[in-house]
Formats: structure tokens, C-alpha cells, sequence
């Protein structure tokens, strides 16, 4: 990211949420992640002072926190987990899945804090910057002029780290501080990077939230570079039970649960058809994705009825998990496969009351298992759309379907390409750079 991120740190805004307290973080126990409520908005020259460092910390987990609630409606709509309900034509692409087509689009432009019309690329780019430079400030500082310096430096780590995740599973390309265009596994790579760095640093300050948070995104990243053996040693080491949530609240927009905002409050979005009470293959409805009408009809449209999620229910303040237990084990399951993963889906059924799982065991029924269960466990979590992309899932509805709320057909959209915005003010990408508009 380019004059982008350079514009948006000329005033931080900082937000509560999973926020970690300027007191806490001073302190020895980094593991302690309250909610609490910061000023709006910091000249970021205060910020670069060691006196303020965890202000500067709090600044970036307050940024991603907003760029991800943001981050997963889109990903929601362009996988089909969400419709449109609304009238804005400029949001239509998502759900019509011709974001693609689109590289001046508002995914390239828009924030993080919308109800009807948001960004990725731009929320997402920024948190990653802000991350990424008090990573640089905190290694330039030292100990005696930071306290916790440690414990800052693997918050921040993790926070890049799972920025660079995000960009990379919802972006066919980006680029960062004025470089070139980094393909999906470019940013898995450099993900891994920080997650690596913020586990190191979380181990030296007994910060274990913060290392198993990163050990999930690690193993994901590590399955999704295709090292296996790296993914499942991960997984492994995350302990039941365990989640960090993104900090959500009712008293402020930013701080919104973005799908509950969107689907049950406002009314832009719902839950299509094919995605309400999906059900296991013995027609149990699962309670880990179910669905529940929100209202008879959009107040925009005046035509979609309005479905909402359960998990997301309890309203603005409902957490959005950025990384937990479920999720690692899903990863095991699909590395191991065979009797292993069929073992660990009944385990994580029988904890949510559902029957264990009953159909074929050769190989390929196994993987079709283990991408349903992520389907349904991992529901509206900003995860379903690179499941399409890296199983190469067939659309639905089909490509050149009609596209039922603005006109046009359902295009072929998996990752975003990069946006007009860098490419125009990044000098390393030129007149004659031709963004990719599939995934590497």
C-alpha cells in the first residue's frame, strides 16, 4: 500500500475491542485483553513516541478489528453466504460476483465502518501498515523505554500477521509500501512471517493468548502454502476451548458486529436460501450455522426477505472470532484425513449436541466431509470464499445465472484483483501493469 495508508496516518482512530489497555500492556501479563474505550482519534506523531507504544499497539488492534468485520461481510457475499437486500448499485458486485471486472470498485476504496457500502483492500492495507510500522518502531526502542516491549511487539505481530493472512485470501495481488505486486502466496509467506515472529515474542512474555492465535493463522497459512506437516504440528498445539474474538460493541459504528449490522439491524444484507440451516449429511440442521428470519422484508428493497445468523444473534456487541480451537482441528482433520479427521469431526459434532458423521470413508468422501464441516463450522467467518478458490468449489448459483436484486448475471469472482487506487499511486507498478484477476 502506497499514499493510501500515508493519508489515512495522518489522524489514527482508535477503537475498543480485544483492545489491549494501555496500562495491561505496560504491564507483565500481556494475556489479560480487555475492552475498553480510547480516544477517537491521535495525531500519529504521538503514536511514534516510546512513551506511547501501547497506544500505538492498541491504534493497530483497533484497525484490524474494524477492517475484519468489514473484511468478512465481503467475503461472505462474494461466497454466497450473504445476498443483497439493497438498492446501492455500487455494492451489487460482490453478491453478483463481478467484483472482478471491477478494479475501480469500492473494495479498493471504501472503509471498514459502512452498513450498506464497504471496503477490503483499503481497511485491510491499513491495519497491515500500522501494524508493520510499530513493529519497526518497537524494534528501534528498547526495553528501558518501553516496558513490555516484548508483549507489544507480539501483539503486533500477530496483528500483521493476520492482516497479510486476510489480503492474501481475499486478493488476487497487493503491495506494500510502494513494492511490487505480491501474489496469494507471496502474503501466506510473509503471514507466516509475523505469526512465526509473534510466537517467539509471545513465548518470551508468556502472552499465550496471543501465541495460540497465531498458531492457528500459522497453520492455515501453512496449509494453504501446502506444508502439511507444518499446518497439523500447529494445530496441534492449540488447546481446546481456546478463541480470541474481535471485541464487538453497540456504542460505536466501527465497533459493530458487521453482519449482525447488516443483515438484522439495517437490513441491506441476508442469508440466501442455499445458505440457511445448512445440515449435516444425516439432515441435522446445524446449530453452528443456522440461520433465523430477521424481518418479513428489506426496508431497502422492499422484496429480500431478511435472514440473520444465529452464532451472531446477541446484536452489535456479538464477538466475531479471528482465530479458535475449531478451527485448528478442522485443519488436523483435513491434513490427516481417513478415520483421524471423521474422529475429530465427531468430537467437535458431539460438542454441539449433533450425531456423529455416517457415509463412505474412502479418500475423496473424506475431503468432501472435512469441506462441508468447514462450510457449516466456520460459517461467516471470512473463510468460506478461499475454500471456493483453493477446492475449486463450483459456483452457485452458476455462472451467467440471473442475478436476481440489480440486474446483470453471476460472474466467476473468487479473489479481487488489485485496485486501481495502488496501481495508479505505486511507482513500482507503472502504465502498463495488468492486474491478476485469479489466485496464484
Amino acid at each position: 500500500m502506497t499514499r493510501i495508508a500515508t493519508r489515512v496516518r495522518r489522524t489514527r482512530a482508535l477503537t475498543g475491542g480485544l483492545v489491549l489497555a494501555v496500562g495491561v500492556l505496560a504491564a507483565c501479563n500481556t494475556n489479560r485483553l480487555l475492552d475498553v474505550t480510547t480516544p477517537n482519534q491521535v495525531p500519529v506523531e504521538i503514536l511514534d513516541q516510546p512513551g506511547n507504544a501501547a497506544l500505538m499497539v492498541n491504534s493497530v488492534v483497533g484497525d484490524y478489528q474494524c477492517a475484519h468485520g468489514s473484511a468478512v461481510v465481503v467475503e461472505a457475499l462474494i461466497a454466497g453466504e450473504m445476498n443483497d437486500a439493497q438498492l446501492g448499485a455500487a455494492q451489487w458486485d460482490y453478491a453478483r460476483r463481478t467484483a472482478n471486472t471491477l478494479t475501480n470498485g469500492i473494495y479498493g476504496t471504501s472503509g471498514c465502518a459502512g452498513t450498506q457500502g464497504f471496503g477490503i483492500y483499503l481497511p485491510l492495507s491499513t491495519a497491515r501498515f500500522d501494524a508493520d510500522h510499530a513493529i519497526a518502531n518497537l524494534k528501534s526502542w528498547t526495553d528501558a523505554q518501553v516496558p513490555n516491549r516484548t508483549g507489544l511487539l507480539a501483539v503486533a505481530d500477530l496483528y500483521a500477521g493476520f492482516s497479510y493472512a486476510f489480503l492474501g485470501a481475499a486478493m488476487c495481488q497487493a503491495a506494500f509500501d510502494n513494492g511490487p505486486a505480491v501474489n496469494q502466496k507471496g502474503m501466506f509467506a510473509l503471514a507466516e512471517q509475523r505469526l512465526t515472529d509473534a510466537i517467539a515474542a509471545a513465548q518470551t512474555a508468556g502472552a499465550d493468548s496471543v501465541r495460540y492465535a497465531a498458531l492457528v493463522v500459522r497453520a492455515r497459512m501453512r496449509l494453504y502454502q501446502g506444508n502439511t506437516a507444518g499446518a497439523a504440528a500447529d494445530a496441534q498445539l492449540v488447546p481446546k476451548g481456546f478463541v480470541m474474538n474481535a471485541s464487538t460493541s453497540g456504542t460505536a459504528l466501527r465497533l459493530y458486529n458487521r453482519v449482525y449490522a447488516v443483515t438484522k439491524q439495517y437490513g441491506f444484507y441476508s442469508i440466501p436460501s442455499w445458505s440457511q440451516n445448512m445440515t449435516t449429511e444425516r439432515g441435522e440442521v446445524d446449530p453452528r450455522s443456522a440461520t433465523q428470519l430477521a424481518g418479513t422484508r428489506s426496508a431497502n428493497n422492499n422484496a429480500t426477505i431478511v435472514y440473520t445468523a444465529n452464532k451472531y444473534i446477541a446484536g452489535d456487541a456479538a464477538p466475531i472470532p479471528l482465530a479458535r480451537y475449531e478451527e485448528a482441528q478442522l485443519i488436523l482433520a483435513e491434513v490427516q484425513g481417513g478415520a483421524q479427521a471423521v474422529a475429530i469431526i465427531n468430537a467437535m459434532r458431539a460438542d454441539v449436541g449433533l450425531l456423529p458423521y455416517v457415509g463412505p470413508t474412502d479418500a475423496a468422501s473424506i475431503k468432501a466431509l472435512v469441506i462441508d464441516e468447514r462450510k457449516r463450522v466456520l460459517f461467516l467467518e471470512g473463510l468460506r470464499n478461499y475454500d471456493i478458490e483453493r477446492f475449486q468449489i463450483p459456483f452457485f448459483p452458476a455462472v451467467g445465472a440471473p442475478f436476481p436484486v440489480g440486474g446483470g448475471t453471476y460472474g466467476n469472482t473468487t479473489c479481487l484483483p488489485l485496485p486501481d487506487v495502488e496501481k495508479n499511486n505505486n511507482p513500482s507498478l507503472g502504465p502498463g501493469f495488468v492486474a491478476s484477476t485469479t489466485g496464484t
